[in-house]
């Protein structure tokens, strides 16, 4: 791992350095996701799936809930639940509570 320092601009903006954009092939127009932890910034570099690899998930998980029986209802409920419990472990600091 290397380290450099970098500038933020009066934009807020900063410039990857060369080498860190050729190793992750970060170009012009790339995305990249930023999160922090609250004293670290993190960037990662996202590729969009592109639609066939969409498409073939999606026709995965459909197949998988088809054969597992599960109606639209139960998906939803599901999402509905998780999106529930990240929010609450998010609310929390990032601490799971003990069983």
């Amino acid at each position: 791992m290397t380290i450099q320092l970098v500038s933020v601009s009066s934009k807020g903006q900063i410039a990857i350095p060369v080498s860190y954009r050729k190793a992750l092939s970060i170009k012009e127009g790339s995305q990249l996701v930023i999160y922090s932890d609250g004293e670290n910034i993190i960037l990662k570099p996202v590729e969009l799936p592109s639609e066939d690899k969409l498409s073939a998930a999606l026709a995965k998980a459909r197949e998988y809930a088809e054969k597992e029986g599960l109606t639209e209802d139960d998906i939803k409920k599901a999402i509905s639940e998780s999106r529930k419990a990240r929010k609450e472990l998010a609310l929390a600091g990032g601490k799971r509570k003990e069983n």
